[in-house]
């Protein structure tokens, strides 16, 4: 096999591959209703606005100047974001915007402060031959009521717990009204304490409340502010199995070595003989009678020495230097809510933002993630990342319904984070009891996908293995270190996480260009493969294994000759996209028949605008990618309204990356691995990351004739999209959207004999791309294979 020694290319778009959006004609929807039909849902929308606005007259007297809200049940056609102006006119007061969000059950959220305006809204409704698109595109009105779940409470210091969102009305002055007047609310109330406010992200305030007795809930659940009271997450302490005790010679960092550092958000680091020369500081949020570092020193071995550990090169990685932060105490001792441990952690991240860009989170939340709202942790988790220009890697969670014969459970709260890349487990070996073949999803690992249907968990690792035994729990373990020092085994999404953290601090370090998250999950991403023996279809591996496993950090950033790695890093303005007519396809890669062939990987990150309290919104923009053929290019007419472009593609133009393109039955070069392939029909969905991977010669026959005949054009277009909301807030802000993107392209030869990296690389010089070699230390260790 060819060495791996030439390293990936970054390249820049031309200006000539800047374009502008170009506007189209518009029609109305099919399903906007006319005639009897519009008369009877304006009549049906009209009942549920008056019964609302009767429970809102008494709330509007009592909570003086804080508005109420409504609940607009937008229909399934209705959805796109293109139809949202329509319907938010029937709810607007002189042209003010009254939306504040968007539920978790497709509703918009409407503020209406005043009667009279409720009578403007009925007004709207009844004149349904203005409004047809607005009223055929909701399918109830109703009003907010506050979320009230109080059931299974925890208690701390024998009070319960509660966690209380208020309303978020998008405007600081009113926000800051409800939040007074809630305060005010409890000081006059006896038996309820608020024990304190955590700033979970900008947009989401969590107040922790404590009280003697539920039924004092009744006392303020009609107050118009309150969005929801529910239990507050308290993490619970989960037990792991060990085994294999054995002895460990200590490796000690070498002199002048620059080693990465991975901060540990745990449970703490033991300072025993192993792992205490790697140790570069601390943080602690208890006391030491309250600590057990049993979890996190466990966690550090394998960040510091997975691959020494297994005797095997996982991850290529040499070693970590470790920052000790002490985040959660022994659950067995002291409790800790959902959020104290946030606390604890933008604490930790926050006094060492400007040294540590790398975090190892192998804990969190037990509960399970809604299949449409973005959780309060998870969006936390987002705000402390963007706040700090950190990297958090993120376990999917455990889940035991293995041991009752049930499927693995959905990942957890807190793994949904957008920005952090979530980890799954694979097992590694199979005991005679173990439930999972090796390479397979641990019986223990917990799937996605995450709300929205976004990929989550992203990548996967080993994590060990488990089964029933005599009827037990059995579990065949990963090693690491235990409080003494010794080398045990211990199975769970905790213990592949670090193997992940490994690589992306090395890649970090190794990548000599300024920190950046999206060009780190890019190549991890953009890296990793589906395990051989899994044979599943496509659906269920993207939600059970995501992208697959990571390679070895060589292998990520290095090339052989037959293939070539092309990075582009960009910033897409909103009424912008970019489309390279001359993308360098290698004219190596023409078969003896005169059609094009070759293998094409591509990763797609972007860093979406992010808005809370939006439910399956919580992602406010979206890229999409697409790479094909054309025959010629072609002048445009730019004196027509619609076309802003002078120069563009002949209609002929075929996008290789389209699912329905590819024959499910053919295989086209013998010795194609096909467990890289990944064919995902993305669509519309607002998927922060996506991937694709595919061989030519899998294209239909027919599809392989329009597409690949030479001679022939390449191109690469980007372009984006933003939902209403934020396009809304941008305005009133007088500020420009923008996506921040790392797109990822692999050209390769399955028959590993033509030149792509030269030829590629020429191609890039004679259309005049600004490019250049990934700048990396030039001490970079090539990692032994064993």
């Amino acid at each position: 096999m060819s060495e791996r020694n030439l390293p990936v290319k970054i390249f820049h778009k031309r200006t000539a591959d800047e374009m502008l959006t170009e506007g189209g004609p518009s029609k109305s929807p099919k399903w906007v209703l006319h005639g009897e039909k519009l008369q009877e849902r304006s009549k049906q929308l009209i009942s549920g606005l008056d019964e609302a606005k009767e429970k809102a007259v008494t709330k509007i007297n009592k909570y003086k100047g804080i508005p109420t809200v409504l609940k607009a049940k937008i229909v399934d056609a209705a959805v796109a974001k293109s139809h949202r102006a329509d319907m938010l006119s029937l709810f607007e007061e002189r042209g003010e915007d009254k939306a504040i969000g968007f539920s978790a059950e497709q509703e918009l959220l409407i503020r209406v402060s005043t009667v009279e305006e409720y009578e403007t809204i009925s007004r709207n409704l009844v004149l349904c031959e203005l409004n047809p698109k607005a009223i055929s595109s909701l399918s109830a009105i109703s009003l907010l009521e506050p979320i009230i779940n109080i059931q299974d409470v925890n208690t701390k210091e024998e009070k319960y717990v509660l966690k209380v969102i208020l309303v978020d009305y998008n405007n600081a002055f009113l926000n800051q009204k409800v939040n007074e007047e809630f305060k005010s609310l409890l000081t006059n109330k006896k038996g309820i304490h608020l024990d304190k406010t955590v700033k979970y992200s900008d947009r989401l305030t969590v107040h922790q409340v404590l009280m003697d007795n539920l039924e004092l809930v009744k006392d303020f659940d009609d107050y118009t502010g309150i969005y929801s009271i529910e239990p507050m997450p308290v993490l619970k302490v989960m037990e792991d199995s060990f085994f294999n005790e054995t002895e460990f010679s200590p490796v000690q960092p070498v002199d002048g070595e620059d080693y990465p550092v991975v901060g540990i958000l745990d449970s703490g680091i033991a300072r025993i003989k192993a792992l205490e020369s790697w140790i570069t500081g601390n943080t602690t949020s208890y006391p030491e009678e309250y600590v057990n570092r049993a979890h996190g020193t466990f966690v550090a071995g394998i960040v510091g020495f997975g691959d020494l550990l297994e005797g095997c090169n996982y991850t290529g990685a040499t070693g970590c230097k470790l920052y000790d932060a002490l985040v959660i105490p022994d659950l067995k001792k002291e409790g800790c809510t959902e959020a104290d441990l946030i606390d604890n952690i933008r604490e930790a991240v926050e006094k060492n933002k400007d040294i540590i860009k790398i975090w190892n989170m192998s804990l969190g939340s037990n509960m399970e993630i809604s299949n449409t709202d973005f959780s309060d942790f998870g969006t936390a988790l987002d705000d402390i990342q963007d706040k700090n220009n950190v990297w958090i890697i993120k376990s999917a969670g455990n889940c035991d319904n293995f041991a009752r014969g049930q499927a693995n459970g959905k990942i957890t709260r807190g793994a949904d984070s957008v920005r952090a890349l979530t980890v799954g487990s694979i097992a590694r070996l199979q005991a005679v009891s173990d439930i999972a073949k090796p390479d397979h999803v641990s019986p223990f690992s917990r799937v996605g996908p995450g709300p929205a249907d976004i990929v989550k968990p992203e990548v996967m690792h080993y994590g060990g293995n488990c089964g029933i035994q005599n009827g037990r729990i059995s579990s065949t373990g990963v090693n690491s270190f235990s409080l003494d020092g010794q080398i045990v085994g211990r199975c769970g999404t905790s213990f592949s996480t670090p193997r992940v953290t490994a690589i992306a601090a090395h890649l970090s370090n190794e990548v000599q260009e300024e920190f950046d998250p999206v060009l780190l999950k890019a190549l991890m991403m953009h890296s990793c493969r589906y395990p051989e023996t899994v044979t599943a279809a496509m659906p269920e591996k993207v939600s059970h294994y995501g992208f697959g496993v990571p390679l070895p950090i060589q292998d990520i950033l290095y090339n052989n000759p037959h293939e070539i790695t092309l990075i582009l890093k960009d910033t897409l303005k909103k009424g912008e996209f970019i489309d390279i007519l001359d993308f360098p396809y290698p004219e190596c890669l023409i078969d003896d028949d005169g059609y094009y062939y070759g293998q094409l990987a591509v990763t797609l990150v972007n860093h979406p605008i992010l808005e809370a309290r939006q439910g399956a919104e919580y992602c406010q923009s979206n890229l999409d990618v697409r790479l094909g053929t054309y025959d010629e290019k072609v002048n445009r007419d730019r004196t027509k309204r619609t076309i802003r472009n002078p120069i563009g593609r002949s209609p002929d133009s075929q996008n290789l990356l389209n699912f329905s393109s590819y024959s499910k039955k053919t295989v086209a070069h013998e010795g194609f691995n096909k467990t890289e392939k990944v064919l995902i029909q993305y669509g519309d969905k607002y998927y922060p990351n996506k991937k694709y991977a595919v061989d030519l010669g899998e294209l239909t026959p027919g599809n392989r004739d329009k597409s690949l005949k030479a001679p022939k054009k390449w191109f690469l277009k980007v372009e984006g999209v933003y939902r209403s909301f934020i396009e809304k807030q941008a305005v009133l802000n007088d500020e420009e959207l923008s996506q921040p993107f790392c797109l990822i392209v692999t050209i390769r030869d399955p028959l590993m004999k033509e030149p792509v990296y030269t030829d590629v690389t020429k191609l890039l010089s004679q259309h005049q791309f600004i490019h250049s070699n990934i700048k990396l230390r030039q001490d970079i260790r090539v990692a032994v294979r064993r």
